[in-house]
């Protein structure tokens, strides 16, 4: 039997009972796959053996955090992996760096790094309970990104165990043979992998090739967005920096979104370190919600307060200034309604309607947001569609989801999807800016980079997993 099988490999607790694997069946998207078992691995050696016998028996094996990605990037009938029960440690903080595993929750970093007025810069919604090995997973960013960077730029090194149990290890410094081959193979598309991505701040469809050969050779990358495709992160290193002097905050309220995403490449002039969208439809649910769109701005270190006052005068007769704020507790305050959009939205679900995220999290150039944004609002009214829609408009990314019938419009969802990653590939964007692609997009990676692009993504998959073990069916299609 299986569950005995592993409790004799684990060291960790193996649970196979029926109730474990439905909780695990789920996470924060649509999807239900149920595992075959689920193992909570003690360490880094634990990972290896179990890695080892799930090798031996072809055993497909998928890591998970706190599965709050949104396209089933954490689901599986094979092996699930939870890392947050005891693979969950600082291990080393140093001036600036901080070496972590990946079941660690972000708010619990955050909370140590605070201590010693550090902080690790990327800082999704669901900062409160999501693991720091799902960040990596999908390349994570949030309201912050716009001033420091994702978690691509922020991750240093990693400790890895591929799908056979050997260990490795990534980065600049330097990395095991099968991360030297990466270099070899990427050596021969140089090209095409300078060329074939979009010129987007953020991105996290495909595998980040573009990263791993910017500059220098930086074999780590490659995990960022890979979500546990290529090997299973248990360790990590990070770069941190300084919490910033001073942080200041101004909330700008305009009639409509267009005039808001409208006014953001103004905005972005005077270098905010977030720049984020509410717009009304996210308070659907409410009957008290007000009409109009927010745009939060907030700007830190030593010319914050300078930059947020030229950045109000620039924007009188445009805009409405409804709130500002410059002490922590009213920033977190007003912070807490923009990072509450996502459960807001979820509220929204009754039956079989529901908002739905396939579409959720495209990027284009803030330069062209505003005419990216009137098109796929036209694409809603074609179809009579309500929507939901808010995003970190600093970066060109939009967060919107129609409200749609899943049980009678699948065929409606799809042509709508197709349309709108269109016209985002024609801009020059990317169909996911920080969400991934899990199962919902991966039918999607080919229309976005092109058959010879996605040839090569087929290939790297390959190199590190050939046998298409870890969490098969995300990124690269079974075929």
């Amino acid at each position: 039997m299986l569950a005995d099988e592993l409790a004799r490999v684990a060291k960790g607790e193996v649970l196979a009972d029926d109730w474990n694997r439905r909780v695990y069946s789920v996470d924060a998207s649509h999807y239900e796959v149920e595992p075959a078992a689920v193992v909570c691995p003690k360490d880094a050696n634990d990972v290896q053996e179990i890695m080892r016998y799930a090798f031996a028996k072809k055993l497909p094996v998928t890591g998970r955090g706190a599965g709050t990605g949104l396209l089933g990037q954490s689901l599986s009938r094979g092996l699930v992996l939870d890392f947050t029960k005891h693979m969950n440690r600082i291990l080393e903080t140093g001036d600036d760096y901080v070496v972590v595993q990946p079941g660690i929750v972000k708010a619990v970093l955050d909370k140590e790094l605070k201590k010693r007025n550090k902080f690790l810069p990327p800082d999704p919604a669901s900062s409160s309970y999501c693991t720091i090995g799902g960040m990596i997973a999908d390349n994570s960013s949030g309201v912050h990104c716009l001033g420091y960077g994702n978690t691509i730029d922020f991750v240093d090194a990693v400790d890895l165990v591929y799908a056979d149990g050997s260990a490795g290890h990534a980065s600049a410094a330097g990395c095991d043979g099968r991360m030297a081959s990466l270099k070899s193979l990427l050596a021969k598309h140089s090209d095409l992998v300078r060329n074939g991505y979009p010129k987007v701040s953020k991105n996290s469809c495909g595998y980040r090739l573009d990263a791993v050969m910017r500059d220098r050779f930086q074999p780590h990358k490659v995990l960022a967005a890979s979500e546990g495709t290529l090997a299973l992160v248990t360790s990590a290193r990070f770069k941190i920096l300084d919490l910033p002097e001073r942080r200041c905050l101004l909330v700008l309220g305009f009639e409509d979104v267009i005039g808001a995403v409208r006014a953001a490449p103004a905005i972005l002039q005077f270098s905010p370190v977030a720049l984020e969208l509410l717009d009304h439809t996210v308070f659907l649910h409410s009957k008290s919600a007000e009409k109009g769109s927010l745009l939060y701005v907030e700007f830190a270190g030593a010319k914050a307060q300078e930059q947020l006052e030229q950045c109000r005068q620039k924007m009188q007769g445009i805009a409405k200034a409804a709130e500002y704020a410059s002490d922590e507790q009213s920033l977190a305050k007003i912070w807490s309604a923009r990072k509450g959009a996502l459960n807001s939205i979820m509220k929204m679900t009754v039956g079989s309607r529901r908002p739905i995220g396939l579409v959720e999290d495209t990027v284009v150039h803030p330069s062209m947001l505003a005419e990216h944004t009137e098109s796929i609002l036209a694409a809603y009214r074609n179809h009579g569609l309500q929507y939901v829609l808010y995003g970190h408009v600093g970066d060109g990314n939009l967060h919107t989801r129609p409200i749609v019938d899943v049980s009678s419009e699948s065929e409606m969802i799809e042509k709508l999807a197709r349309r709108i990653f269109s016209e985002t590939i024609r801009k020059g964007g990317t169909i996911t800016g920080e969400h991934g692609d899990g199962l919902a997009r991966v039918g999607y990676i080919k229309m976005m980079y092109g058959k010879k692009l996605t040839a090569l993504f087929r290939q790297v998959k390959e190199l590190f997993d050939p046998g298409y073990l870890l969490n098969p069916g995300k990124k690269v299609p079974i075929i």
